[in-house]
């Protein structure tokens, strides 16, 4: 397969709340891009897993990118690889078609900590709406947080009152983001919102292949791997519909929040 084109848009939606005074696409507005080329190249628009995904360079409105399609195989497996000019900006193994729901196992745990003493999210994140997609901040568990999620109906990746379930990603990036503000906030650092960027993702598997705009979801993460400025989250997302989906992310936070 030729290299496609990836048409990153100049401004607009995917752009409002990410990050205020700097725009920048998300990483999974990305992977969106890159699964709607697939999609008008003829593959299945739906992701059910990723396998493993490295996003390696920010990506500013209007640039001009290519997706190669190293390797597809008939399980839809496909090795895809961006590009600007001799540039990778992301590169990784995905696999496409209908995801089969599941229920993940829920391991023994302490009983969470409400939260007490959080300061506003205006605080805690640089994201503003609609880009910032938690609504609240439910539980402190050893090593990790639990927050509210909602997808507004403002949001970028909106489409007849649904978004497509990679929307996760970020759902679990933006919990990420909370927990170390909080650990920030608690500690000799101080408070302060950073900017923090979506890197990598591993062993993802998605549960369902939309979710409904409106409807509460609970994005849990648990620390992993510690090596500042990168850290490594165990995740999973979920409702009352049951599982959304559950992997391992990876996020870079910046040293000043710019």
């Amino acid at each position: 397969m030729n290299p496609l084109p990836l048409v990153v848009p100049s401004s607009g939606p995917l752009y409002e709340g990410h990050f205020p005074g700097r725009p920048i696409l998300p990483g999974v507005g990305l992977l969106d891009l890159a699964l709607r080329a697939l999609a008008a190249g003829g593959a299945s628009p739906i992701l059910r897993e990723i396998v493993a995904l490295r996003l390696r360079r920010l990506v500013a409105p209007g640039e001009h990118l290519e997706l190669d399609v190293k390797a597809f195989d008939p399980d839809g497996r496909a090795r895809l690889e961006v590009r600007r000019a001799a540039e990778i900006v992301a590169n990784g193994v995905v696999v496409l078609g209908e995801p089969s729901p599941w229920a993940k196992p829920t391991a023994p745990h302490r009983p969470p900590r409400p939260p007490s003493g959080v300061p506003d999210l205006d605080d805690l994140l640089p994201h503003r709406p609609p880009m910032r997609l938690v609504e609240g901040i439910e539980a402190e568990t050893d090593g990790g947080v639990v927050c509210s999620m909602r997808v507004p109906e403002r949001s970028a990746f909106t489409e007849r009152g649904s978004a497509p379930a990679l929307i996760a990603l970020e759902m679990a990036a933006q919990s990420a983001a909370v927990f170390e503000a909080l650990l920030r906030f608690r500690g000799a650092e101080g408070g302060g919102a950073r900017v923090g960027y979506l890197v990598g993702a591993r062993d993802v598997r998605f549960a369902r292949d939309r979710v409904p705009v409106g409807q509460t979801l609970f994005a849990a993460v648990r620390l992993s791997g510690n090596a500042p400025p990168l850290c490594t989250y165990d995740f999973d997302v979920a409702g009352s519909g049951g599982m959304v989906a559950a992997g391992t992310l990876s996020t870079w936070l910046t040293v000043t929040g710019a």
